[in-house]
């Protein structure tokens, strides 16, 4: 299990001032009020994984969303006995996973694995609780936009998927009138 990074050189002001900053680029916490962003940059937990290991599992239970400062992560998934890749995640843009995890408890669908050296930003769903019950006017819009990330996330899935489909898988079936 990841242990978070400290980081005994750096100012803590400052440090909760970047983690707050670099929150505000997802859309989670886009436009929330400073307070609640605050809260989840004091919440949050850096963590590191390295080359290979395992970040989340299918099938296992996960309480955290996690955003990745640093790395590439491979989305995969498992089915009849075989690895599917779903999508490459990076640093290049405000990339993120497990954003579900703040709204319920379940088993994960897909598992994450650290395809390079990676550094990851996480908040648990028991912060999220926290944060909402301290704003609760702040709960609406961001449950919203988790589901939003996470239909834009399943849309960019399917697309990958469909476009690496073996031909032979394809039915057409003609238009009804």
């Amino acid at each position: 299990m990841p242990s978070p990074m400290p980081n005994l050189n750096v100012d803590p002001l400052n440090q909760l001032a970047e983690i707050q900053k670099f929150l505000n680029r997802c859309h989670v916490f886009s436009g929330a009020p400073g307070g609640v962003s605050k809260l989840f940059a004091y919440l949050a937990i850096k963590e590191e994984f390295s080359k290979g290991e395992l970040i989340l599992e299918e099938g296992r239970c996960s309480d955290r969303f996690f955003l990745i400062m640093s790395g590439e992560v491979d989305i995969h998934q498992h089915y009849n006995g075989r690895r599917f890749h779903l999508q490459l995640l990076s640093d290049s843009t405000m990339n993120y996973f497990g954003e579900l995890a703040l709204l319920s408890e379940f088993n994960w669908f897909f598992s994450a694995r650290a395809l390079t050296d990676v550094k990851l930003l996480s908040v648990s769903r028991e912060a999220f609780v926290k944060v909402m019950e301290r704003h609760p006017g702040s709960y609406q819009s961001m449950v919203q936009k988790i589901i939003k990330l996470r239909i834009d996330r399943f849309v960019d899935q399917s697309a990958y998927l469909l476009d690496h489909i073996a031909p032979d898988a394809w039915r057409e079936y003609p238009l009804e009138k």
